[in-house]
């Protein structure tokens, strides 16, 4: 560790917020790779949100002070987690992983490094199908700024290695609650309104597992391969909805989301609603039959 990481370590700490449902052999491979380069002053928190299979028996053979298991005492939910994990936090920066993600040796410190002149930001990822006999060391390949990307790079999934200043965190509102999934495009909008600062780490932080490809007995599948079309096409509309003054500014980030809730709406069946999303554009109705006859 170099002279200016140890500063930077001095003067910025790092939580890892990680919620978990009935996962206990995904859950225990993500916290031992997010403990193996924990800066110093960092803990990993982990969110038990409801489980039958409670992640405390799961994570107890991990003897590390630095790691907290927690249940959700709040509603239950991917966001409700999340929210609640932050609020057991006291540091600077939140780290967010899902318990299906491996984040890479190194990265957490980098995070630190970038948290001096950004206040958000997510990287790119791997995928992996069975866990790897070693996490691979994380290699910087520099910073792009947020905004200068296309808008559909400027959202950032929660499992993508996504950081953010507890502050900025809890100033923007926090996760939107009534969102099941999709709630990572929510809070990318909500971070992009407020003309923070982020950065994109062009090098591989985090791993994800390949869910069609590998799924570990006795873990609970991929929470947005559970959800219905009806009810993701319902969250969609919400962050249409909920974020329509500030879309309206920005054209081209409306026409994408709109596309993409055509195309919900159409996997759903929802043929009225697919009708009134299109706006009467030909081109939309166009890829919502498209879609809905695939």
């Amino acid at each position: 560790m170099g002279r200016l990481d140890r500063y930077i370590h001095l003067i910025l700490t790092i939580s890892i917020v990680i919620p978990t449902k009935d996962r206990p052999n995904f859950v225990r491979t993500s916290v031992r790779a997010a403990l193996a380069s924990l800066p110093e002053g960092g803990d990993v928190i982990v969110i038990d949100d409801h489980g039958d299979k409670q992640a405390q028996d799961a994570l107890k053979d991990i003897k590390d002070d630095r790691l907290r298991v927690l249940r959700n005492t709040g509603d239950r939910g991917p966001s409700i987690a999340r929210n609640f994990g932050v609020a057991q936090s006291g540091s600077d920066v939140i780290l967010f992983a899902d318990d299906d993600d491996l984040l890479k040796q190194g990265y957490e410190a980098h995070v630190l490094a970038l948290a001096q002149t950004a206040r958000y930001g997510f990287c790119a990822i791997d995928s992996f199908v069975d866990p790897p006999a070693e996490i691979p060391a994380f290699e910087p390949q520099g910073t792009t700024d947020i905004s200068t990307l296309p808008f559909k790079k400027q959202l950032g999934g929660l499992g993508c290695g996504f950081w953010v200043y507890r502050s900025d965190f809890l100033d923007v509102g926090q996760i939107n609650p009534k969102l099941r999934v999709n709630e990572d495009t929510d809070f990318s909008l909500r971070l992009l309104k407020a003309e923070l600062k982020g950065v994109f780490e062009n090098g591989t932080g985090a791993m994800i597992l390949q869910h069609a490809i590998s799924i570990a007995k006795g873990d609970l599948g991929q929470i947005t391969k559970r959800s219905k079309d009806s009810e993701r096409a319902g969250y969609f509309a919400t962050i249409l909805a909920d974020h329509a003054d500030y879309l309206e500014q920005r054209p081209e980030a409306q026409a994408y989301l709109r596309k993409r809730l055509v195309k919900m709406y159409a996997k759903a069946g929802q043929i009225r609603a697919g009708f009134l999303a299109c706006k009467a554009s030909p081109a939309l109705i166009g890829y919502f039959f498209v879609n809905l006859m695939t």
